[in-house]
């Protein structure tokens, strides 16, 4: 997957609503069956590890696989995922420096710019619910998303992050990490 993703996509090129730090930009292993989190973040260090040497991209590891348990929006905005850098709502091309002032887990601290950054967990399952409104008003997304979110005071464990989607519609996107604690509907 990372080697189709890394031949036909250049993140220099590359411009959107949704935001993203590299090409192929989070993985994350869940543990299945009988499965457990520490095999699964077992795993995770493996390809991690891979991946780093073999394709010469920063990898972070989060959740269960990084030492502390480190969360993936930790990372991200660390390394400034949340800041679009084109017309106050997108993200175009690359735009960090090229030196990382984090060290990554694995993988060079220099950053092709064509391929950006990975960063790959183990957790459990967590759900995606995403809510769409007819708007051209991104803050007001943004205000939502906030009102939400265990950042903003209101629902624990929800991460959430709005966003323009389309031409007249505006998304709310939220990251239930603990669904069976807080499902949709309280969303």
């Amino acid at each position: 997957m990372f080697e189709v993703a890394y031949e036909t996509i250049n993140l220099e090129q590359h411009s959107g609503t949704h935001p993203r730090l590299g090409v192929v930009d989070d993985i994350v292993l869940h543990p299945l069956a009988r499965a457990s989190l520490d095999e699964a973040a077992w795993l995770t260090k493996a390809v991690t590890t891979d991946i780093g040497n073999r394709f010469q991209v920063p990898v972070f590891l989060y959740g269960a696989a990084h030492p502390t348990g480190k969360a993936l929006d930790s990372i991200r905005r660390e390394l400034g995922y949340y800041r679009p850098n084109f017309m106050d709502n997108q993200w175009a091309g690359w735009t960090m420096p090229e030196i990382l002032s984090v060290k990554p887990d694995e993988g060079p601290t220099c950053v092709s710019r064509a391929r950006g950054i990975t960063m790959i967990g183990a957790r459990p399952w967590v759900r995606l619910y995403n809510v769409t409104m007819i708007s051209t008003d991104v803050s007001v997304a943004r205000r939502i998303a906030r009102m939400v979110s265990a950042r903003g005071g209101c629902l624990p464990t929800v991460q959430s992050l709005g966003l323009v989607h389309g031409e007249n519609s505006i998304k709310i996107a939220c990251m239930l990490l603990e669904p069976n604690r807080v499902e949709g509907d309280r969303v």
